[in-house]
């Protein structure tokens, strides 16, 4: 999308009089409003969506004596099945209310999840069972694809991550066998590549941000957690085998010039190989050898902070400021922390707080600032 600096460059080289010019300007603004208003139905619609669930569960949990079994299960079933169909309508026999339609579906799904937990409570299972959010899962997952709906994708990637946790609480084999930490990095990898699978198609691209931001998220709470010291380590020879078999897995799309050339984010796909092979070689360091908690610390502290350093450049270099501000965002906790664990002790508190405070708010201006103006250089839209 061409931007108001390419119009003047434009101009002054005479490719285009100042008639087209102006044209070319009437009709940027128009299409700036258009997509801030189709931003706004979106964001109104899908929290709409939301609260009239949350006040549907609401209005059955408050009257759950009152109503027989049957009729809360017709009840739960006909409102999911309802409003999935409602929105189907909308989206695409209307299609005057698309998003509207999405956020219906959306509502479906987040429904659907709800009855079962409910189902589970009249007929008295355990509601904290994974098997519920395993289920949960499986039945919403096929919508991503067959309603092209990136809500949905990001809502199986956290009940992929709560289905992990529950599972990890109630195996005690699982527990025993890795540490918790390690489940979640791994699992994030895995949802980042997920995502790299889905952009190699044409027809399944609508996920792709979608797969890569919930991976890369969980990711970096992982590694930042690590920056804090060593967990207990268990089942080293597995863990490190299983991470050297998913940065194997990056290597071979990433190597193949014919997959690599569909991809967009070449140096953030990159990260998560390194990522995958760098957990593989200190897990396998710490089996065989004693590492103190310093150097521990050390290694993941440079670690994520190589990690943020590349996300910036992988963002600038691809124009993708969802990136930058994802770098910028982890910046400044990893500050933070850092300036508590080494300044808590040497300075009194009252300066400790006010230099912490000044040095945050002056990050935080900077940042700011910067990602402004790559965001304006990227999109051509002043904030």
């Amino acid at each position: 999308m061409f931007d108001q600096d390419l119009i003047r460059k434009w101009l002054d080289e005479g490719t285009i009089n100042h008639a087209q010019a102006e044209k070319m300007r009437a009709d940027l603004e128009e299409y700036k409003a258009e997509h801030r208003s189709k931003k706004q139905i979106i964001a109104f619609s899908t929290i709409g969506a939301i609260l009239i669930g949350i006040g549907a569960i609401l209005f059955v949990a408050s009257n759950w004596e009152k109503i027989g079994n049957t009729v809360k299960i017709m009840l739960l079933a006909g409102s999911t099945v309802g409003i999935h169909y409602t929105g189907y309508s909308l989206k695409y026999e209307n299609q005057k209310y698309s998003r509207l339609g999405s956020a219906l579906l959306f509502l479906s799904a987040l429904l659907f999840g709800a009855s079962l937990f409910l189902i589970a409570q009249i007929y008295n299972i355990n509601a904290n069972n994974s098997t519920l959010v395993l289920i949960w899962l499986l039945g919403v997952f096929p919508l991503i694809y067959g309603y092209r709906s990136t809500a949905v994708a990001g809502l199986c990637s956290l009940l992929f991550y709560l289905w992990i946790g529950l599972l990890y609480s109630e195996r005690n084999s699982l527990s025993e066998s890795i540490n918790i930490l390690d489940l979640y990095l791994m699992s994030g990898i895995a949802i980042y590549f997920s995502g790299i699978l889905h952009e190699l198609s044409a027809k399944l691209k609508h996920t792709v941000s979608t797969f890569k931001f919930m991976g890369l998220q969980a990711v970096l709470i992982a590694l930042f957690i690590y920056t804090f010291g060593p967990l207990e380590s268990k089942g080293e020879e597995i863990v490190s085998v299983i991470y050297a078999f998913l940065g194997l897995l990056f290597l071979a799309v990433l190597l193949s010039k014919s997959l690599r050339s569909r991809l967009t984010g070449f140096q953030t796909d990159t990260s998560m190989a390194a990522i995958s092979f760098l957990m593989a070689g200190i897990t396998l360091i710490t089996t065989n050898s004693q590492v103190s908690e310093e150097a521990y610390m050390g290694f993941f502290n440079l670690v994520f902070l190589g990690l943020l350093v590349l996300l910036l450049y992988a963002g600038y270099s691809t124009e993708d400021i969802g990136i930058i501000n994802t770098a910028m965002f982890w910046f400044i906790p990893l500050i933070f922390a850092r300036y508590f664990d080494f300044f808590w002790d040497l300075l009194p508190r009252s300066f400790f707080f006010i230099i912490g405070g000044l040095a945050l708010l002056t990050l935080s201006v900077v940042l700011e600032r910067k990602r402004r103006e790559l965001k304006a250089k990227f999109a051509g839209v002043g904030e």
